[in-house]
């Protein structure tokens, strides 16, 4: 029986679109649709090899701009962190997944005075996903694990922003 996983050592892209995502920056909250894209290397998943791979993010960028003009965006923070989520088969007639996202991410907030805000996530950014049919990905739909917070560069307590919801479709958007 075929499991369906992609092939170990394959690097599969996958573009993404959060609409209406949420952002708590400086104590307000704002709406933002974000756009972009992510790619993750394929690695066997030692804990459940036959049921499982582990997926590496080897890129993630997603961008929007919010009401008053300035522009932020989400990136890898680290390709090398050793981070990784994972696709795991949940259900084997028919066949469907759990895809589990998982990045360390930094968030840049530009503005039109040039000077840039930038702050590393606290923890990773975890997206969930499940009763996935196919990967790569279609449009599934997304969640965020957790709210993700992330702190200034100077201060690793100072909390500056929070992404509280990331409705993301992955794949074919």
């Amino acid at each position: 029986m075929s499991t369906g996983l992609p092939p170990i050592g394959s690097e599969i892209p996958r573009s993404l679109l959060a609409r209406g995502a949420t952002l708590e920056i400086g104590g307000a909250t704002v709406r933002v649709d974000l756009r972009g894209g992510i790619e993750q290397r394929v690695d066997v998943d030692p804990d459940a090899p036959h049921d499982s791979v582990a997926l590496h993010p080897v890129g993630f960028q997603v961008t929007g701009e919010l009401p008053d003009g300035r522009t932020v965006t989400l990136t890898q923070a680290d390709a090398g962190s050793g981070s990784a989520g994972a696709l795991r088969i949940s259900q084997h007639l028919p066949l469907k997944y759990e895809l589990l996202d998982v990045v360390p991410v930094t968030l840049t907030l530009s503005g039109p005075d040039g000077a840039d805000v930038v702050a590393s996530a606290v923890r990773p950014l975890v997206l969930v996903t499940k009763d996935v049919t196919q990967f790569p990905t279609r449009g599934d739909l997304s969640s965020l694990e957790a709210p993700v917070a992330f702190a200034a560069a100077d201060a690793s307590t100072t909390v500056v922003a929070r992404l509280v919801t990331f409705p993301v479709q992955s794949g074919g958007v």
